[in-house]
């Protein structure tokens, strides 16, 4: 999954705290993407002393959260999916081993 802003690069003109948030965000789009790899994703929490989001970050960070919201919606759908799944095979009775025949011969 191509991150929201892959081509969005900062520069070293930009304030120390811009490119914190470039960094963070990055992270997270990172963590997002193991996520729909399928890889355990990390807990994300903010640096300390981030600081507010830059007002030019505030569309991406909405972009990545959209993306966050939507993959939590496909998880779940995989989970209830899956869930089905296993009610579907837990209610086929357990082969049992017995001194009985398990089919009738009705030719024979």
């Amino acid at each position: 999954m191509a991150s929201p802003d892959a081509q969005l690069e900062y520069t070293d003109e930009e304030p120390v705290h811009v490119r914190d948030w470039h960094d963070a965000l990055g992270r997270v789009e990172e963590d997002l993407q193991r996520a729909v790899a399928q890889i355990d994703p990390v807990p994300w929490r903010p640096p300390i002393a981030l600081g507010p989001i830059p007002p030019e970050l505030v569309e991406r960070a909405a972009r990545l959260l959209e993306a966050q919201l939507h993959t939590i919606r496909y998880l779940e759908d995989v989970r209830q999916t899956t869930a089905k799944h296993l009610a579907a095979v837990r209610s086929v009775p357990p082969a049992e081993s017995s001194a009985h025949p398990v089919y009738f011969d009705l030719i024979g």
